[in-house]
């Protein structure tokens, strides 16, 4: 029988990076299989989505490329790391005591690209543009919502309302959340102000009339104000150091941090302590949002991944088009794991030297069921029951070297507890957890 015909469904990620220790499966390479044609295959994107570093790209209603990343590092350390992603550095210090970890420093620097009003940067993990740039204070923006009006305007609780005007432009605009007052303004065109008591911007495009009726336009942003010496809030609060186009954002009370947390951009998770010699394990989860306006021609965003933009051409009657294509495939959205995607014959993947994550009992799994005399706890339709699953870890029959992990539940909810169990760290990495699924996304341990 050939290879196609005997694995019609099997789907296999080979991902190039290593699971977490915590797990007791700290591999190079490590294939996660299931079946395609099954909904064990969202249970694996599940596990993917959690452990793995992942990029979304798909093209925005303003014909723009939006690039989502959820990255992911598995950090090894003695008593400080560093992240330094090529846009920023991250760097935390900590001390420790057996296994008690007391963080000592927490600090961000990043270079923003431009200074010039107007411009757009990014700044830790998201698109802005520079809306006010002095000696030492910079406020970034990041539009929310374009506003014309020729008197008032309301977003979430605020009212923003021009009491006067003239025809040189010049306006005098009051905030009101709520029917209280919080802020008053003295704008011309191109100006933009930071609302007080709250993150908004507001940027005064230009002011135009319709016979006797003025027209105001507005640009609403999500903002950022940083100034050298003051304080910048986010989830905490940072002392903000400004040098030129260098931020550097210092954490004010880092030893008030719990073992896991998250601040800025990150998600810092203490995963383990090695009992041998006290190297600390963590897990940096680091998220960023960009958005790419694209010129004509091609853009390469990796593992075969490019953008195609087509200027607009008058004598056809078409705008500016754009496309997103993987492995020559167009693709209107393109979910972009690190690694790659094959199929591969039955008997070699249970000869190959990588580990394996098996998700899907026998009946949905065919490599689960080839290895089901191998188990250490059978799998079936009765067993362990409706809604429940069994994790087991064994070495793989065919190859000693190699270990498996076997997600398998006697239905698709069973199987669904499983990866959840693992998620929630529930699971050692080692011997069986029989679990049930108790909603949507709970699960206990039997």
């Amino acid at each position: 029988m050939s290879a196609p015909s005997k694995l019609i469904a099997l789907f296999i990620l080979t991902v190039l990076c290593t699971l977490p220790i915590s797990y007791g499966m700290v591999v190079d390479d490590p294939l996660i299989v299931v079946n395609s044609e099954k909904v064990d295959k969202s249970y694996a994107e599940l596990l993917m989505d959690k452990y793995y570093t992942k990029r979304t790209i798909e093209v925005n209603s303003d014909n723009e490329i939006v690039v989502n990343e959820n990255i992911i590092y598995n950090v090894p350390a003695i008593d400080e790391f560093e992240i330094n992603d090529g846009k920023g550095n991250l760097l935390v210090e900590f001390t420790k005591s057996g296994e008690t970890v007391t963080y000592k420093n927490f600090e961000y620097e990043e270079e923003i690209e431009s200074d010039d009003e107007g411009d757009e940067v990014t700044f830790m993990g998201k698109t802005y543009r520079v809306l006010e740039y002095e000696s030492g204070k910079i406020v970034l923006g990041n539009t929310i919502e374009d506003f014309e009006t020729s008197d008032e305007f309301n977003y979430e609780g605020y009212t923003i309302k021009v009491v006067a005007s003239n025809s040189d432009g010049e306006i005098m605009v009051s905030v009101y959340k709520g029917s209280d007052r919080v802020d008053n303004l003295k704008m011309y065109p191109d100006d933009s102000c930071m609302i007080s008591g709250s993150s908004l911007s507001l940027y005064y495009d230009e002011y135009l009339t319709s016979g006797d009726t003025p027209y105001f336009f507005f640009e609403l942003s999500d903002s950022l104000e940083l100034e050298d010496g003051e304080s910048f809030e986010d989830n905490g609060e940072f002392d903000v150091e400004i040098d030129g186009k260098k931020i550097t954002l210092d954490y004010d009370s880092p030893k008030s941090l719990s073992k896991n947390f998250e601040l800025l951009n990150y998600n810092v998770e203490l995963t383990d302590v090695s009992s041998a010699d006290l190297t600390v394990f963590f897990t940096v989860t680091q998220t960023e949002s960009y958005e790419y306006d694209m010129d004509e021609g091609t853009k390469y965003f990796g593992n075969n991944i490019f953008a195609v933009k087509l200027d607009n051409d008058e004598e056809n009657d078409w705008d500016d088009e754009l496309y997103l294509y993987k492995n020559n495939k167009k693709y209107d959205k393109i979910v972009d794991y690190q690694g790659s995607v094959q199929l591969v014959d039955q008997d070699e993947l249970l000869s190959a030297s990588s580990d394996l994550i098996l998700i899907g009992g026998p009946v949905s799994n065919k490599v689960t069921e080839n290895i089901q005399n191998s188990l250490s706890v059978e799998v079936t339709n009765d067993y362990p029951g409706e809604g429940k699953g069994v994790i087991q870890t064994i070495t793989n029959p065919n190859n000693a070297e190699s270990t498996i992990l076997v997600l398998a539940g006697s239905d698709r909810e069973g199987t669904k507890a499983c990866v959840l169990a693992l998620n929630q760290g529930l699971y050692s990495g080692s011997g069986n957890l029989v679990v049930k699924l108790t909603g949507d996304d709970s699960v206990s341990v039997i």
